[in-house]
């Protein structure tokens, strides 16, 4: 058992922000110095992992549901956490004793903190995505069978949601909450036991977040970032260069996915000259390397500043930009069949394979 103090919030929140794989992560700042001055009112957050606890302990996933930039313009009243685990115990008919992470991307990482900390209840070191995923069925739980509901829900709106109903059914009258309730929800979902974590959650997520977040924090420079972002996640770098062209599709986006498709070219810098295409929606999903598919959701994409190491948005992107092209290696439950018929890259309307379909490894923690 270890925990969760002020001094890891900054780590942590950079861990997160490399972990959405492109997505824009908005003012995360507010979070972060609310989460910050909740510790230091109530103390550290223990973080433990599954088997620290009793397995029948009763625990749930928490996090925003929606838009960040919504939840950045309408910020939390505070006391949102302590309200949706509330209403989902009064549900259950029981207590939690535990809370665990819906993802450990961007507040995502911060807010089960927070829960934690209201609550006075260890934060399980696990999530269900080890990354960030468009939607809320997307995750380990569901992919292990843990149901998505029960589940509850409130907003600044002072409203609160409580949904029974199928995965993907919950996913649309979630979304429909999401959008008469200034556009996000702080949600506590997928119910279970912390015996099931295991095999349901991605286990070692939260330290994974934490040490990816040192790695960008603490090194030298952008090689030095390369070198401690592969140890801790066997990461690699497919080109640094310059964006030569940003295409933004008319087309409508598929109706689960809220994004606009998009691609952004890179020209590498280093001989022999390489194009690099990366195909985005909400994330960066596809990178191609002289047309050949080098990394796929659900892998996470990323780019990096190769003159400070901060990590870029895609909406930051513009042509002239240098960007250093970096993959991270998703969970290895995601490299499963199963895990790639829910989150890879045929589920975001691509039509090709994984890199790593047909070398299937078995699922398990992820490195920390």
């Amino acid at each position: 058992m270890s925990e969760v103090t002020i001094e890891d919030l900054p780590a942590l929140a950079a861990g997160a922000h490399l972990l959405m794989s492109g997505a824009g992560q908005a003012d995360i700042e507010g979070v972060l110095h609310w989460v910050s001055a909740l510790l230091a009112e109530h103390g550290p957050v223990p973080l433990v992992r599954p088997d620290d606890v009793p397995e029948d302990t009763v625990c749930a996933a928490v996090g925003l549901v929606g838009s960040v930039t919504a939840q950045a313009e309408l910020p939390m009243a505070g006391d949102e956490p302590e309200r949706a685990v509330r209403a989902l115990e009064a549900r259950l008919g029981t207590q939690l004793g535990a809370v665990t992470v819906l993802d450990t991307a961007t507040v995502n990482a911060l807010l089960p903190v927070a829960a934690a900390a209201l609550l006075g209840l260890p934060l399980v070191d696990c999530d269900g995505m080890g990354r960030v995923f468009p939607l809320i069925h997307q995750t380990s739980y569901a992919l292990a069978g843990v149901p998505l509901t029960p589940l509850a829900a409130v907003g600044a709106t002072g409203d609160t949601v409580v949904l029974d109903a199928a995965d993907e059914r919950a996913e649309r009258l979630l979304r429909a909450a999401v959008n008469v309730s200034g556009g996000w929800l702080f949600t506590a979902l997928y119910p279970t036991t912390t015996g099931t974590l295991p095999r349901a959650g991605i286990v070692g997520a939260v330290s994974r977040a934490l040490a990816v977040g040192r790695a960008l924090l603490d090194a030298a420079d952008v090689d030095d970032i390369a070198v401690r972002l592969a140890a801790q996640t066997a990461s690699r770098v497919l080109g640094t260069g310059r964006v030569v062209d940003l295409e933004h599709r008319t087309r409508p986006a598929d109706a689960h996915y809220p994004a606009h498709p998009s691609s952004i070219v890179v020209r590498t810098h280093a001989q022999p000259v390489r194009s690099i295409r990366l195909e985005a929606q909400n994330e960066l999903l596809l990178a191609l390397v002289d047309g050949a598919l080098a990394a796929a959701v659900p892998d996470v994409i990323c780019l990096i500043d190769p003159h400070d190491g901060s990590v870029i948005d895609i909406e930051a992107v513009t042509v002239g930009r240098e960007v250093q092209v970096v993959t991270v290696p998703a969970a290895p439950v995601w490299h499963t069949p199963q895990g790639l018929a829910l989150v890879g890259p045929r589920a975001f309307g691509f039509p090709i394979r994984h890199p790593r379909e047909g070398r299937v490894r078995h699922p398990g923690e992820v490195r920390s």
